[in-house]
């Protein structure tokens, strides 16, 4: 995601080029103008097309619904906790980034009780710790009752890139800006913000931005809310004594964010060759391993890029075998990495840097022993308005950046599709085309 200052200098981008495209006089520039913004003042139904593609699902609440028994007062090593673990995307990002999303799920999920503290643990990469790799800031949240608990794990890992910017810095100063008319300066501030982000990560901060990833769900699953002192610093998840701990007993989602989808998805397919369980280094690492295979965890990717940040990757060692791998009585069953990982894809058709991920585009390009189950949830975050002569236009930054303020998508996550449990809003506004892999 962007700042929402440089967010707003893009709508300006984004409305004025058409405009600056049209051959013609100005009035006819100021004619659209004030249409534009008249339509964008206007009190209109919102008729913002949502369309769910896929097997059902169930979204985080039955999760929850399931610790109920086990109240929190009860204070049990042994009580299930659901891990949420959140990755940003392109842009600078300082920890607090996901508060939207945060105050959404706690809204849909009615956990109105907070932690008063918000523990930090401080990433260390491999080799030098001096080196920047990321700050994992860690929520805890309840229902009144305190019974239904989730614990959010925000990944803030834009610092690994902040030094390839230093090289482009100086363009930001007034005495370039200044020369600049107002539209261009826009364009040239996001292109200075956002552009290294994906740059560095096909680079030379791939390694590092994976690794960040890596590190925030190794915590997420060998800690409790107890385990975490107020800050953690200085230590590697997996020279932890409680590395992997935690895998067989808790529940873990993901949700990401555009260049943050593609980074999850390389953790995970890094984790699968690093934690094969025949070549996994020590007894620990084994276990972790072999509990590994049982689980099931779902990833939310907001405005994904997986295809995008394909190009120029290799190619997975094990593709096109998801039969070998995944289901009760695959041959290679204990070769697999995870049980299954169900993917939702959220994409709106108007942001230029989404794209939705098809079946036959996982089998293709996906590490077979992730057992991966997509769904497509293709959704209208940002408005599309009809301009006179221009035809429809919706503002392609809204729709690349605000899926975290958008109640459907919360309720989806939430509450998932096609259950008992799904909320009357999705019901209402989004449309459910089912697939049944027994029609195959």
């Amino acid at each position: 995601m962007i700042g929402k200052s440089l967010r707003g200098q893009l709508r300006v981008l984004c409305i004025a080029l058409p405009l600056l495209n049209i051959a013609g006089c100005s009035s006819f520039g100021r004619g659209v103008t004030e249409a534009l913004l008249r339509s964008q003042s206007a009190e209109t139904e919102d008729v913002r097309a949502c369309t769910v593609e896929g097997e059902a699902f169930d979204g985080i609440a039955p999760i929850l619904e399931a610790q109920a028994a086990y109240p929190l007062s009860a204070g049990s090593p042994d009580r299930a906790t659901t891990k949420l673990v959140y990755i940003h995307g392109i842009g600078d990002h300082q920890p607090g980034h996901a508060g939207e999303l945060v105050q959404s799920l706690s809204k849909s999920l009615d956990l109105t009780v907070r932690a008063s503290v918000v523990k930090q643990i401080v990433l260390s990469p491999p080799d030098a710790p001096s080196r920047p790799f990321g700050v994992v800031s860690v929520i805890r949240m309840t229902d009144s009752q305190r019974r239904r608990e989730l614990v959010f794990y925000e990944l803030t890992w834009s610092a690994i890139t902040a030094k390839e910017k230093e090289s482009i810095a100086f363009d930001n100063s007034v005495f370039y800006s200044s020369q600049r008319a107002a539209v261009n300066s826009a364009a040239k501030q996001f292109a200075n913000n956002a552009l290294p982000d994906p740059l560095a990560f096909i680079g030379n901060r791939g390694d590092d931005i994976r690794g960040s990833v890596g590190q925030a769900l190794c915590w997420a699953l060998s800690t409790r809310w107890d385990d975490l002192p107020p800050l953690t610093e200085g230590q590697r998840c997996e020279n932890s004594s409680l590395y992997g701990s935690r895998v067989s007993i808790d529940e873990l989602v993901i949700a990401s964010h555009s260049l943050g989808s593609r980074a999850t998805v390389d953790a995970l397919q890094d984790a699968a060759r690093g934690l094969d369980p025949e070549q996994a280094v020590g007894p620990r690492a084994r276990q972790f391993a072999a509990e590994l295979k049982n689980k099931q965890i779902t990833l939310y990717m907001l405005s994904n890029q997986l295809p995008l940040l394909e190009t120029g990757q290799p190619s997975q060692a094990v593709t096109r075998a998801g039969n070998e791998f995944c289901g009760p009585d695959a041959p290679q069953l204990g070769s697999r990495f995870l049980k299954q990982l169900d993917m939702i894809a959220f994409t709106d058709p108007n942001d230029i840097l989404s794209y939705p991920v098809p079946q036959f585009w996982v089998r293709k390009y996906l590490d077979s022993r992730l057992c991966t189950n997509v769904r497509n949830v293709t959704i209208n975050i940002a408005n599309v308005r009809r301009l006179p002569v221009i035809g429809t236009f919706a503002d392609p930054i809204s729709a690349h950046t605000g899926y975290d303020s958008d109640p459907r998508v919360a309720e989806l996550i939430a509450r998932g599709m096609g259950n008992d449990s799904t909320s009357a809003l999705v019901r209402e506004r989004c449309r459910w085309v089912e697939v049944d892999p027994g029609l195959d």
